[in-house]
């Protein structure tokens, strides 16, 4: 160890006691010596601490600059990498602009961990910030977005070699109250497709595809009258629209999509198709739309007719709870609205009660009905 102290003047006639550190090592990557300095500190015991912390950066510094020590150093770093996977014409795999934007929101909250030595940010760390967090009040759902985004940085940290060891790889999700995956049921979904078709609504068919389909809005809006096939009674999805990229020629989980057209609603995709004027099947001129703000419209509706109010994916969810009370096999469901588990199509079975129905039937407890019970004389009751 080599802690050299010597005395520096501060100010006119002013001396103070500083230390200067020097630790050498050899580097476990490239095999060479290096050596280390720093001067000004103003202990000796910190002076001790900063000659460890050098000591193993000489010994195990990587030569292409990926250890990282510090959570801020690797949040830096991740931060920089998942800008460079942006979207465009060059990456058209890469993260959406909106995914990026908000998995840098996310992470804003971790910022003041930035001091923090990567050893010392650890599951409970965290999962105590985490409850700071809650106790201001952030949701649930909210600090599991968080955590989520962590064990990202983690990851990452992992795939590039600066980190050794990932604690976070086994993490669980905090656990959460279990909600109702709200949705329509059969009669409230015929109230809104009579209504909206009563009265001329400009989404109704917009509404009518999400439900008896299962697309989600940005595939909906790519959809092309070339991706049916009416013979097959099958469509092909291969691209979406999002309101703030435009046109995008993969899905949401790059993989293209079969979804099976119910009989009933082939007629009513011809009769489109003969009015259509533009390649694309969705052809509303309404701003909301445009914009990616149709959930307004439809709450909006739903209110003014009297069913509970949805956003519009929760039409998608209305679609895979009224497959599977019709007894469409889950498998088929999973795969014709493309969840990429069984277990996410398998919520909405478990969240409507679908498998509760009528199982207790069997349970041999009658009630009695009126005039079965014996009439006993007030004497004999006596």
């Amino acid at each position: 160890m080599c802690i050299v102290a010597y005395r520096k003047e501060v100010s006119p006639g002013v001396w103070k006691k500083f230390y200067m550190v020097v630790a050498e090592a050899i580097n476990r990557y490239t095999g060479k010596r290096i050596q280390k300095k720093r001067r000004n500190i103003p202990s000796e015991p910190k002076a001790r601490l900063i000659y460890k912390e050098l000591w193993s950066a000489c010994r195990e510094e990587r030569p292409d600059g990926a250890s990282v020590t510090h959570w801020g150093s690797l949040l830096t770093s991740y931060l920089a990498s998942i800008d460079k996977k942006i979207r465009s014409e060059e990456n058209p795999l890469g993260f959406s602009p909106h995914t990026v934007k908000t998995k840098k929101s996310r992470l804003t909250h971790t910022e003041i961990w930035a001091d923090q030595h990567l050893d010392l940010i650890t599951p409970n760390f965290v999962s105590v910030e985490l409850d700071e967090m809650e106790k201001k009040g952030m949701s649930r759902q909210h600090t599991n977005e968080v955590l989520k985004e962590v064990k990202c940085v983690f990851a990452f940290g992992i795939a590039t070699g600066g980190l050794k060891a990932n604690l976070f790889a086994g993490t669980k999700m905090r656990k959460a109250p279990k909600k109702r995956l709200p949705a329509l049921n059969h009669e409230e979904a015929e109230i809104l497709l009579g209504e909206a078709k009563r009265r001329g609504h400009p989404y109704y068919h917009v509404w009518l595809l999400a439900i008896t389909l299962g697309l989600r809005r940005s595939e909906l809006a790519g959809l092309q009258w070339l991706d049916i096939d009416f013979g097959q009674e099958l469509i092909h999805l291969q691209r979406q629209q999002l309101p703030r990229e435009g046109l995008v020629s993969q899905l949401k989980n790059w993989e293209d999509r079969m979804v099976a057209i119910p009989a009933r609603i082939v007629p009513f995709l011809k009769e489109m198709k003969l009015r259509a004027t533009s390649e694309f099947v969705i052809e509303l001129d309404c701003p909301l739309w445009k914009d990616g703000h149709q959930a307004q419209v439809l709450r909006e509706f739903c209110s003014e007719i009297g069913i509970k109010e949805l956003t519009h994916h929760r039409l998608r969810a209305t679609h895979i709870t009224l497959a599977l009370a019709d007894d469409v096999p889950l498998a088929i469901v999973k795969e014709n609205v493309g969840h990429a588990q069984l277990s996410t199509t398998d919520k909405y079975f478990s969240s409507s009660g679908i498998k509760m129905k009528g199982q207790m039937d069997r349970l041999r407890v009658s009630v009695p009905q009126e005039g079965e019970a014996d009439i006993l004389p007030l004497s004999a009751a006596r």
